[in-house]
């Protein structure tokens, strides 16, 4: 009879299993937390990256809003002095034409660069931005566009009533020939040049001289001006706000 014999295998102590447990929920989230810092480590460089870019949308910005505010206050300016010749000096017509016309050439509309900002939006990585007060401001920055939106929507209505209250008073033919030779003032930025209208070459005249003609067309104007005004003052503000961005960018990021 052959004679077998059984190799009895050691049991493990229980703690033997708790320390490889250990060991390999150990590795396991440090493997993990290595991963995620890792993540972190390069969203916030991709951010700081976008900020770096943010910058230069917000300067363009700056500058957009210089070049249409010039325009813009230029034609206030002219609807003003519209309104005044038509109460107080309507034989002078050469000057009426110019000025009713130069006011419907000179509408810049402010807009924003927000390329940087929708790329941090859309890829999630705004929460990397750690500074609540810079969270929240360049937010609000951005948020506030929705309103000069709004804002050039009414521009629009009021300049279409201008438009048709103009056909009371003035000759089409005259306004063709004004615009022959249209100028762009040098003034930069996109959308906010300047546009110079040439007087009229001969003294025109008016289509009537009725006074609710005139005042149709002058309420018309008051009312654009008005309007226009407050937009101007809204966006001074609005720039004014993207300045402070800047610095608070800077001053956070480090940036020179």
């Amino acid at each position: 009879m052959e004679v077998h014999h059984h190799s009895h295998t050691a049991r493990k102590k229980w703690t033997h299993y708790f320390w490889e447990f250990l060991m390999l929920f150990l590795a396991v989230s440090l493997g993990f937390y290595a991963e995620n810092t890792r993540e972190v480590i390069l969203h916030k460089k991709e951010v700081k990256t976008q900020l770096n870019s943010m910058l230069s949308d917000l300067q363009s910005d700056i500058i957009l809003f210089d070049s249409v505010t010039d325009r813009d206050s230029y034609g206030a300016q002219m609807s003003d002095s519209l309104i005044e010749l038509l109460h107080s000096d309507i034989t002078n017509t050469t000057e009426i034409y110019f000025a009713a016309r130069t006011v419907t050439a000179n509408l810049g509309y402010y807009y924003t660069n927000s390329k940087s900002f929708d790329q941090l939006k859309m890829a999630g990585m705004l929460r990397y931005i750690k500074d609540k007060e810079l969270l929240d401001s360049i937010g609000s920055y951005y948020a506030s566009f929705q309103w000069l939106a709004n804002q050039i929507d009414l521009l629009r209505l009021k300049m279409d009533e201008i438009h048709k209250g103009n056909t009371r008073l003035f000759d089409s033919y005259v306004f063709q020939q004004m615009t022959t030779n249209i100028k762009i003032a040098a003034v930069s930025g996109l959308g906010g040049q300047r546009t110079n209208i040439s007087k009229p070459l001969v003294k025109p005249s008016l289509l009537s001289a009725d006074v609710k003609d005139i005042n149709t067309v002058s309420l018309n104007y008051h009312y654009y001006s008005s309007t226009i005004k407050f937009y101007i003052r809204n966006a001074i503000a609005l720039q004014n706000r993207a300045k402070g961005l800047i610095e608070m960018i800077k001053k956070e990021y480090r940036f020179d």
